[in-house]
């Protein structure tokens, strides 16, 4: 297959334990979200996992309620991980969605996945609401990376494997809303996931991203519920890049 959308997903997680099984709303766990969402933008979806003991519970949910590809690989290595799953389904660009993003935007990738002509990847804006948009990325850029993240690496903070490898990335252009809002709608503490519950009540599943933030942005107490924690998630971001040795 030439393009595909990977979701990364795994069941460990030191503060949030296998959040991509819990429940969101009365029907829905938080990767049949993720999946109905990836559905809209109409390419093959791949979920990629490990090949823990862990992942096993979420590959024969997976299995027995989709028909979609699954490729186990790395546990802490994210990057190999991709790159044996590029290399297996012979992938030449992936839209890929990470498993805390149940809410994402499909219609931002489905725009934006034309947009490589002059890059190896593109990524988020950093004032972008956190929970929207992960890359878009070209075999061309996990090639150039592979060389350097090693089997023993955890490469969870892809950022100075790109920097390192000199990966020529683009950032998306998206509408204004989407930007500089106090808004949090990603998945990895109990408070998020408090937000994330509430909105699955005042939407359909696959609904479209902008409504949810205009929602959000009209009802700001909402984003208060969860909001903070933004400030921890990029703390732990950045400790994990001062700690990496490449």
């Amino acid at each position: 297959m030439k393009e595909a959308v990977i979701i990364t997903a795994r069941s460990n997680s030191s503060r949030l334990n296998n959040k991509i099984l819990i429940q969101i709303g009365d029907s829905y766990k938080a990767i049949d979200i993720l999946i109905s969402r990836a559905k809209k933008i109409k390419l093959p979806i791949i979920l990629a996992t490990t090949k823990t003991k862990s992942d096993d519970k979420l590959c024969n949910y997976v299995t027995k309620n989709y028909n979609i590809k699954i490729y186990r690989g790395e546990n802490q290595n994210k990057l190999k991980r991709w790159h044996k799953c590029f290399l297996k389904y012979k992938i030449s660009k992936a839209l890929i969605i990470d498993g805390d993003d149940i809410f994402f935007d499909y219609k931002i990738y489905k725009k934006q996945s034309f947009n490589l002509k002059n890059y190896d990847m593109l990524s988020a804006p950093k004032n972008m609401i956190t929970g929207l948009f992960t890359h878009i990325i070209t075999f061309k850029a996990m090639e150039k990376m592979k060389n350097f993240f090693k089997k023993e690496i955890d490469s969870e903070m892809i950022d100075p494997f790109i920097k390192k490898a000199k990966v020529k990335r683009g950032i998306i252009k998206v509408n204004d809303l989407f930007l500089n809002k106090k808004i949090r709608l990603t998945l990895d503490y109990i408070d998020d996931l408090k937000l994330l519950k509430l909105i699955s009540t005042e939407f359909k599943i696959y609904s479209d991203s902008k409504n949810i933030v205009k929602f959000l942005v009209k009802n700001k107490h909402l984003s208060n519920i969860n909001y903070f924690r933004e400030k921890y998630w990029k703390n732990n971001q950045s400790k994990k890049i001062k700690s990496l040795v490449i």
